[in-house]
């Protein structure tokens, strides 16, 4: 590297360095830094440097410059310690600067204000010409400038004074700072504990909290924007001064409560009076505020127009003065001179031609006059006077539309308000009657504040919108904590019952909402009673599903002829049966207290489906559980109790309930009727296959045997077996008499030949089933036999099936066989193998219908005649 560059690189790092200058430097001698040459004012870097290493070689220059880096360092360093060190004092010196600003702004408004009253005391028309006047307007206008300049510049250093304040005060034409509070303790209102120590700045139309926060390790602190209040929202109340408790002042924005401690007497009332001079609009006369101007007289025609249109100048100047007459009573929140005033200037304005820029001046104004009116009656809680008075003056200015939206939101607020300060201690039968209280006494005194206040006919379809926007309102808290909490009967009851009271009051006054009510909460009502249902049924679902199937307990049927009709004095019922009448029992109880017309079909349904869903549930647990002969036929009699005993009870209950028939549920009982029969079909269809397989199973018998027919032949083993099944089922069907012994053994046996004639069975691995002479004949006699001893439990489609079992039989037989030409037996010896073995059995055999062992006694012609027999 060369020497100019190394030159040019060290003016780079070292230029804003400050240190002591070197001594005249010596060949070979490393140069020294001292501060005499780099405090000089006309210190210049380059000729220091050229001077300093002229003659300085490499090694000693890349030493002095370490040298300087070193020396930066340290001086580094002490700058921060001293930064650290004043760091509180130029924070403190920074903030008193800044109070004397705002000091110093405020005196000369003041000066200012006192030098426009003195030149209002002048005669103007004696002391000035017209071009004087002029430009004293023109000064006046340059003065508001200044104002609207001055109050910019308090924002902007707020905004840098307190972080994330532009956030919640944002600029707003004529918004500006009226005074602040330092270092207030913000309270709880509950404890009195200190939450966090804040400044209190009071501006035009807020209120702003900035707390105070540590940055960072540090003992500084800095100010944060916390939250702010609109001025009109809130409300100032001295709790009062004591020693325990301190100096205390109380905010209430809507809803929120704060409490704030100040460190004496002089600092509260310093704050008490920022807000009150707040509030009276007051910025520049901290003293009070100022007595309201007298409103001049505006003759009409006072003075005479050219004959071209053209104003004179003392008729402008007179406009002039009642336009900043009319400024001063808006800035003073005197609306009633106001309105008096821009009435008149508008009247004056257009009897005069040629004052077009004073009727443009006019309107804006009354835009304005009319903006500031709207904000007071948009406050919620205001009194009648008050919303009379400005609803009054809005429609002096022609702004009814305006007032009339104005007055309705203030009142939805109002009501709102009132709403939030109930409290829920969870006692939602208490909560919901203040809530119609505080809900429909306000819907009341708004229609009767309505009516006075706009009595234009045209007006009155905003208020209806207005109550049914209330009322959906109300709907909705009342939904939240009735309906979605899962509340009983008898609390819905009482809430609506409380409700319907607060309405009839409003019946009263000429206001009926019922037919709202009614829109309102029928889905409501609707959708509580399938959702008690749905509990109901899930509940008896799982109860039949863990039912035992064994009698829980009899019940009287003395006031039941039809079900007395089938059981006799006494009915055998489960456990789920039992529920079952408990819980529509229930339910009739709880229905009650809403029972009313609109929900006669919910209802129906509901208790229709609960009747209907355990039924389906019997059904279900009859297919897929084994359980037994005995708690299976305890079903089928559970299945025809519910038909002939708990839907009568339910129907008699809901009679008494809607004060009518519920034919819907008594038809039930007709409908239902074969609902057993489908059960016994279910039974004996699922019996059949296991009977079947316990005893004479068709389906895996083997029929080609290798044996020789003789006279010694019985009935097969098995086929006993089957019979002694059946006699086993018919000593069950004893038990219940309720039951139709003949119809279940007779549809058993129907299944039995069912199973036989499917043609499934006649089929082995594609090819059909064979039989032999010796196979074909045990077949036939079994089949004979089986229908003689059953007797009159054979029906004739059984006998028929029967027939064609053997047909088929035989076919299959002479089709394997037909060149064997073997001898096939005839009737008379199927006969005399049945009544052998039956005489062998004798009275050890199950009595089917009419037993064969009173049929051993006759003859055999008498009984081959009786019993159908095989073709």
């Amino acid at each position: 590297m060369s020497s100019d560059v190394r030159r040019k690189s060290i003016r780079r790092v070292h230029a804003a360095v400050r240190q002591e200058p070197a001594a005249p430097a010596v060949p070979n001698e490393l140069p020294t830094v001292s501060l005499s040459k780099l405090t000089k004012p006309d210190f210049r870097a380059e000729e220091y440097l050229k001077e300093t290493l002229r003659v300085v070689q490499e090694k000693n220059i890349r030493q002095f410059r370490k040298a300087l880096e070193d020396s930066r360092k340290g001086a580094s360093k002490n700058l921060q310690k001293n930064v650290y060190r004043n760091y509180e004092s130029f924070v403190f010196i920074s903030k008193e600067i800044s109070s004397m600003e705002r000091d110093m702004q405020l005196l000369r408004e003041l000066l200012h204000n006192i030098s426009e009253v003195g030149d209002e005391l002048m005669d103007e028309d004696e002391l000035m010409d017209e071009p004087s006047r002029l430009a004293r307007r023109r000064t006046q206008r340059m003065s508001m400038a200044n104002q609207h300049d001055m109050f910019k510049d308090q924002l902007a250093k707020l905004w840098r004074t307190i972080r994330e304040s532009q956030k919640l005060v944002p600029f707003a034409p004529g918004r500006h700072v009226v005074g602040d509070s330092r270092n207030v303790s913000e309270l709880s209102p509950s404890t009195l504990q200190t939450r966090q120590k804040v400044d209190i700045i009071v501006l035009s139309d807020m209120i702003l909290l900035a707390a105070r926060k540590r940055r960072g390790n540090y003992a500084q602190t800095m100010l944060v924007a916390d939250r702010s209040f609109e001025l009109a929202n809130v409300t100032v109340a001295d709790v009062g001064d004591a020693a325990r408790s301190g100096f205390l002042v109380k905010i209430v924005n809507r809803a929120e409560t704060f409490l704030f401690g100040f460190k004496n007497a002089d600092a509260k009332n310093e704050f008490l009076l920022l807000i009150s001079h707040a509030k009276a609009g007051v910025f520049a006369d901290l003293s009070g505020p100022p007595p309201p101007m007298p409103m001049p007289l505006m003759p009409v025609h006072s003075e005479r127009e050219d004959d071209d249109g053209a104003v004179s100048s003392d008729q402008r100047k007179r406009m002039d003065e009642y336009i900043d007459t009319l400024d001063i009573h808006i800035a003073r929140r005197e609306f009633d001179a106001a309105t008096s005033l821009v009435l008149q200037l508008k009247q004056q304005a257009g009897a005069t031609a040629g004052l077009r820029d004073v009727r443009q001046a006019a309107d804006s104004h009354t835009a304005d006059l009319a903006r500031l009116i709207l904000a007071d009656l948009l406050i919620p809680c205001s009194s009648r006077k008050q919303v009379t008075q400005n609803v009054g003056l809005l429609h002096r200015l022609g702004w009814d539309k305006e007032a009339k939206g104005a007055f309705l939101a203030a009142r939805s607020a109002t009501i709102k308000n009132r709403t939030r300060q109930l409290k829920l201690e969870g006692n939602t039968q208490l909560y919901i009657r203040e809530l119609a209280i505080v809900y429909f006494r306000l819907i009341r005194n708004t229609c009767e504040w309505y009516s006075e206040l706009f009595a234009d006919p045209t007006m009155i379809s905003a208020l209806i919108a207005w109550v049914r926007q209330e009322m959906a309102g109300y709907a909705v808290i009342f939904r939240r904590h009735v309906f979605h909490e899962m509340q009983r009967f008898q609390v819905i009851a009482s809430c609506l019952n409380h409700t319907l009271a607060e309405v009839d009051i409003l019946g009263h006054a000429g206001l009926d909402l019922k037919f709202m009510l009614d829109q309102e909460f029928f889905p409501d009502l609707t959708s509580c009673i399938r959702s008690y249902e749905s509990r109901c049924l899930a509940l008896l679902i799982k109860v039949a599903s863990e039912d035992s199937l064994q009698v829980a307990s009899k019940v009287s049927t003395e006031n039941y002829p039809s079900a007395a009709a089938i059981f006799g004095p006494h009915i055998p019922i489960v456990s789920t049966v039992s529920r079952l009448d408990e819980s529509l029992t229930e339910f009739g109880n709880e229905l009650q207290f809403i029972v009313r017309d609109s929900l006669y079909s919910q209802v129906v349904a509901s208790v229709l489906a609960v009747i209907e869903g355990v039924l389906k549930q019997f059904l279900t647990i009859l297919r897929k559980r084994e359980s037994g002969y005995t708690r299976e036929l305890a079903l089928l009699v559970s299945t025809q109790a519910v038909i002939s005993w708990v839907i009568p009870r339910a129907a008699a209950h809901l009679d008494r309930i809607f004060g009518r028939t519920v034919s819907d549920i008594h038809n039930l009982e007709q409908r239902l009727e074969a609902f057993p029969l489908s059960l016994q079909d279910v039974f004996c269809q699922k019996h059949s296959v296991a009977i079947s397989k316990m005893s004479f199973d068709f389906v895996t018998a083997d029929f080609v045997i290798d044996s020789t027919v003789t006279d010694a032949m019985q009935p097969s083993p098995q086929m006993e077996q089957l019979l002694g099944q059946l006699g086993v089922v018919a000593r069950d069907l004893d038990q219940w008499p309720s039951l139709s012994k003949r119809s279940i053994l007779s549809s058993l046996i129907d299944c039995l030949f069912v199973q036989m004639i499917d043609h499934r069975n006649w089929e082995n691995n594609g090819s059909k089933r064979m039989f032999s002479h010796y196979g074909v004949h045990q077949l036939v006699l079994d089949i004979h036999f089986l229908l003689r001893v059953c007797g009159s439990l054979v029906s004739k489609s059984t006998n028929n099936m029967a027939n064609r079992v053997c047909e088929k039989a035989l076919r299959s037989y002479f089709a394997a066989n037909a060149n064997k030409g073997r001898e096939m037996m005839n009737k008379s010896w199927y006969d005399a193998r049945v009544l052998t073995t039956m005489h062998r059995l004798g009275f050890s055999f199950p009595d089917f219908g009419n037993g064969f062992e009173h049929r051993s006694q006759q003859s055999f012609d008498t009984g081959a005649r009786e019993s159908p027999e095989p073709s």
